[in-house]
């Protein structure tokens, strides 16, 4: 999951609305916004004031988490002799 939405997880987690965050980051909404929609590629000390805002560790915003669901297996094709006539 992206930084933004692990984000909004954690403000929804904690019953937070955006502007609740932006006021405990003092981040300007606009900018949060932008951090949020994954716009922007914040520094490692506003992800930390995020993250300390919100209680949650910088793991748990960071930590990519692999939710793709495997690939099926693929069919191996067989060859088939020509028929003989």
């Amino acid at each position: 999951m992206s930084l933004g939405k692990e984000i909004k997880k954690a403000r929804i987690d904690k019953g937070w609305q955006q502007k609740d965050l932006q006021e405990a980051t003092s981040f300007i909404q606009k900018y949060l916004s932008q951090v949020l929609l994954d716009k922007v590629d914040p520094r490692f000390s506003i992800v930390k004031r995020i993250a300390h805002a919100l209680g949650v560790s910088m793991d748990t915003l960071t930590t990519e988490e692999d939710t793709t669901p495997p690939a099926p297996p693929t069919r191996q094709r067989t060859r088939q002799a020509a028929p003989v006539s």
